[in-house]
């Protein structure tokens, strides 16, 4: 390897461990806001990644007969944090959701988290009746930072996207603090838990909404931080203390999924996805 090679590799070294300490996050963020330098970056990105990942007979799953459906063509695409808009689900999350959400049977569901309402959007057109929380802190800090309100607020902006489809009616956006926001017993198929809170936060979330999930029902827990879910993965790891939990490997993603039990005792099943998805895992069951 030639110096100039060794310079390059070390300063490599280097920018990359300041990146994951964030110490750079103001210049990277810079460099994303310049729209074309972003385009250049995702470009190289995914194409660097096409180049990484494995042949195609090696990624297809083992298992995969029926490939006459998009969500059966997913393990072709690559999901990562750059997969995302309006909603800050990675691809194999959102149709994860998406199908979960159309499975139940004129599903209840109940949203922490709205941000945009990108996700909200995704379960109403699933078929869900949505009670959605969120406590707008994401807008007041993006107004601050960008110079003032847009034209529409966020859940003004929802709004009109859900009355251009016919589901305005599916959606309750309510304001306020989901730890204090009444919750009757048995009320939810699904409570969705998306939000940047660290693992005591996060307990007394779960805590004030299981009362709420009918026998059957799911819990999906999602840190809204990227990149791995810490508040998530250190509240998961508490309920390994308590009885009758069995932890199952079936959620893409860094979804963390909890079902309780229909026999009437505290039994729940958790789905945690301990690795980042490389893509995503459809057979043809």
């Amino acid at each position: 390897m030639s110096s100039r090679s060794k310079v390059t590799s070390q300063i490599s070294r280097l920018v990359i461990r300041a990146v994951k300490k964030r110490r750079f996050r103001q210049i990277v963020d810079d460099v994303i806001a310049d729209g074309e330098a972003r385009d250049l970056i995702l470009h190289r990105v995914g194409t660097i990644q096409m180049h990484n990942t494995d042949r195609i007979d090696e990624v297809m799953p083992a298992r995969l007969s029926d490939v006459s459906r998009f969500d059966r063509l997913l393990w072709l695409f690559s999901s990562n944090y750059a997969n995302r808009g309006i909603s800050l689900l990675l691809l194999d999350e959102a149709l994860w959701l998406f199908n979960t959400v159309r499975s139940l049977d004129a599903p209840r569901v109940a949203e922490i988290g709205r941000a945009k309402g990108g996700t909200t959007f995704l379960l109403a057109a699933a078929g869900a009746t949505v009670v959605s929380l969120d406590n707008q802190a994401l807008e007041a800090g993006n107004a601050k930072r960008h110079g003032g309100a847009s034209k529409l607020s966020y859940d003004e902006s929802l709004k009109v996207a859900l009355q251009r489809h016919g589901l305005e009616s599916n959606v309750e956006a309510i304001v306020g603090d989901a730890i204090t926001h009444p919750v009757q017993t048995a009320e939810f198929d699904l409570v969705f838990l998306d939000v940047p809170f660290s693992a005591r936060r996060m307990s007394e979330l779960f805590e004030h909404w299981w009362p709420g999930v009918k026998p059957g029902g799911l819990v999906i827990l999602r840190d809204g931080r990227e990149p791995r879910s810490p508040g998530v993965r250190e509240f998961a790891g508490t309920l390994q203390a308590r009885g009758g939990i069995k932890f199952m490997d079936q959620a893409p993603g860094v979804f963390t999924v909890l079902a309780k039990d229909t026999v009437g005792h505290d039994e729940t099943a958790v789905s945690i996805d301990l690795a980042e998805s490389k893509s995503a895992k459809i057979d043809d069951n």
